[in-house]
């Protein structure tokens, strides 16, 4: 199908889903965001910390701490924090917060959302298994919440970010389902209306950080190319989850094109814990870390916002080392390297990955043809996202690489994707034994300094034993048009009620 054809075919789509879903509101006060999908569980605080739920429960609800664009973190519900003794956290909580029903947000609120993350054992509400186990929470006095972990947790404070604190006593009334269509939160607006193609929000007068622009509503257009012809047409105002050809399309109509990092690594993981694999010899991963162009591949992909990888982290992240060299591109080294490790004429591999934007699969399509010319030929095979996380989190049927990201989101924590691509995982595609102590001291580190040290020692072993392919540093995009005014995006978090419009 022509471009031309599909642009057409997508605005005819666009208007007809437009027609079913005109919100009611008058324009000027009314922030349309247009989104590729729903939250399954609607409203469920507790689901999930990333897009597209957070983008939605965000609206709603508030957790203890914020992380801001810089990736640095900011009091949020909870102004001040410490460790107090052994594995405790002391939250002094913002004075004078309501939830939307009137009742005040204390500290016995905070103790009984922990309370409620504590007793849980639903796979299906994920921020339970992402939040470092609690063991204890207690009010100290109203303002003032004590967290004790099972554990030494020295960037608890980060992962208090996704300790969102609904009104718990009105979800027990109802239980979590129905509370989920009707929540009761502290954040600027509430729920009134949701349906499969939108979700409609009125302000909550109550809320400490009120907002500018009284109505929000989300609109559910799946087609990339819709979600920018709804922008271009005026029938949205804020466009996310768009791709880097999008991108330029609203940079050429003149409105607000943004590409965001949003602290990933994108990589190709290389099986290294078979004994018949090419990827068990050092000399084999760096000579494909080198046999990659990465500077224009990215240029002419993600026009020119994805910055190339050289560790499994990214620049916003707690332990990124600035120190460390790009990987240059040199293709004759690489084939010297893959001569002395014993391959001559190169090898072949399957390498696996699951649906993405079509920029994505570019870049994969790109690093075979780069691959190729120092003879090492590689199979790209698309696999149905189900049977692709069943491969890596479960079975460990997966081919000899696959598409993984190194992830530090939502807290900027860059352990987190580094023990999943450790020995620490259920499936382990690559197990490193001699730097798992190293990883180990690390958690149990509670000065700042000396566990930003022990992080960028960490990230220089990486970079030198390149247990992937690094590529790039990843990048969201999103857009809007050019009338709207303070829209940022906090790793999938929008602050909506920092919205206004331009005159």
């Amino acid at each position: 199908m022509s471009a031309m054809r599909r642009h057409f075919l997508s605005a005819a789509s666009l208007l007809i889903t437009l027609a079913l879903i005109s919100p009611a509101h008058a324009k000027d006060d009314t922030i349309r965001v247009a989104t590729s999908t729903l939250p399954l569980q609607q409203a469920n605080p507790f689901t999930s910390a990333l897009m597209p739920t957070i983008t939605t429960t965000g609206a709603v609800f508030d957790t203890l701490t914020k992380f801001n664009r810089a990736g640095q973190l900011e009091p949020w519900l909870a102004l001040r924090w410490a460790r107090t003794d052994g594995n405790t956290w002391r939250f002094a909580l913002r004075p004078g917060v309501t939830f939307s029903n009137g009742k005040p947000l204390n500290a016995a609120s905070v103790v009984a959302a922990a309370n409620y993350i504590i007793s849980r054992t639903r796979l299906t509400e994920n921020i339970v298994r992402e939040i470092p186990k609690m063991i204890s929470a207690r009010v100290v006095d109203d303002l003032t919440v004590d967290i004790t972990t099972a554990e030494p947790s020295p960037l608890f404070a980060r992962y208090a970010s996704m300790l969102v604190v609904p009104d718990i006593a009105a979800l027990d009334d109802v239980g979590i389902e129905q509370f989920a269509k009707a929540p009761v939160g502290s954040g600027p607006y509430q729920l009134v209306d949701w349906s499969p193609a939108r979700v409609t929000f009125v302000a909550n007068e109550k809320s400490w950080r009120k907002p500018i622009i009284p109505n929000l509503q989300i609109l559910v257009l799946s087609d990339t190319i819709a979600r920018t012809q709804a922008l271009l047409s005026d029938q949205a105002d804020i466009g996310v989850f768009l791709g880097p050809e999008e991108y330029e399309m609203l940079t050429q109509a003149g409105h607000q094109a943004l590409a965001w990092a949003d602290d990933t690594v994108n990589g190709l993981a290389l099986v290294t814990t078979r004994n018949d694999s090419p990827f068990k010899d050092v000399r084999v991963r760096r000579a494909l870390n080198i046999a990659i162009n990465r500077p224009p591949m990215l240029k002419a992909i993600f026009a020119g916002q994805a910055k190339p990888a050289n560790q499994p982290a990214t620049r916003g992240e707690f332990g990124y080392n600035p120190d460390l060299p790009q990987f240059d591109y040199d293709p004759a080294k690489a084939r010297a390297l893959l001569l002395e490790a014993g391959y001559p004429n190169g090898f072949k591999f399957t390498m696996e990955m699951t649906g993405a934007f079509s920029a994505y699969l570019a870049v994969y399509q790109q690093i075979a043809a780069d691959l190729k010319r120092v003879g090492v030929d590689v199979e790209i095979r698309t696999i149905a996202s189900p049977q692709f996380l069943k491969n890596v989190f479960m079975t460990g049927e997966y081919a000899e690489a696959f598409n993984m990201p190194w992830t530090g989101v939502p807290v900027g924590d860059l352990l987190r994707g580094v023990e999943m691509h450790s020995c620490a995982h259920n499936v382990p595609w690559t197990c490193d034994k001699a730097i798992m102590p190293l990883i180990e001291r690390i958690k149990g580190e509670w000065d700042e300094q000396k566990s930003l040290a022990l992080r960028r020692e960490l990230m220089a072993y990486y970079h030198d034993q390149v247990p992937a392919i690094f590529i790039y540093e990843s990048v969201t995009f999103s857009g809007a048009r050019k009338n709207v005014k303070g829209l940022t995006d906090m790793f999938g978090f929008i602050p909506f009620d920092r919205i206004s419009f331009k005159n």
